[in-house]
């Protein structure tokens, strides 16, 4: 129904434009004094939860603290030494190998000059003990008592000696 029509249905049952305003505003006192009347019966009953919740979340706080500290003591007793056992092998797992230190190279240079040293300190110990010996010369000077003089004396000596080794008779 349109506004035009409820306002024709209104007139035709006889109530008025003021007669509908007053209707309202009864009604809405009538509310009111219903709205007061709820809350006065309503408000000890919310004083009454509120004090019953606070006494419960009071209670239940008061129950878990010792079981919350009591896992807080199992937890540090059991579990973190488990836990931190297991972090410790992540760590060493993960921990990148350390770099080598680069290889020293002077040991094995002083090395090898003490073994050249020793060698040449030997090699002239040698030469010296050579060029020391008794000399038994019974000829000329130069010459030794048990070699020949010459290439031919020496071709002499080996008479009948081949190339391949094998006798020749003259």
């Amino acid at each position: 129904m349109s506004l035009m029509t409820r306002k024709q249905a209104s007139q035709a049952n006889g109530i008025s434009r003021e007669a509908a305003q007053e209707w309202a505003r009864q009604t809405a006192q009538y509310l009111r004094a219903r709205q007061l009347v709820a809350q006065a019966q309503l408000a000890p009953l919310a004083a009454n939860a509120r004090v019953a919740a606070r006494q419960g979340v009071y209670g239940a706080r008061a129950r878990t603290a010792p079981w919350l500290d009591l896992m807080g003591q199992a937890l540090q007793e059991q579990w973190a030494p488990r836990m931190s056992a297991t972090l410790s092998a992540y760590a060493r797992r993960i921990e990148p190998v350390p770099a080598k230190p680069p290889r020293r190279r002077w040991p094995a240079v002083a090395a090898g000059i003490v073994v050249i040293a020793g060698g040449s300190v030997a090699a002239m110990a040698i030469l010296k003990r050579r060029n020391n010996g008794p000399a038994t010369e019974t000829g000329e000077p130069g010459e030794t008592a048990n070699s020949p003089a010459t290439p031919r004396e020496m071709a002499a000596e080996a008479v009948g000696a081949d190339v391949n080794g094998q006798t020749q008779s003259p």
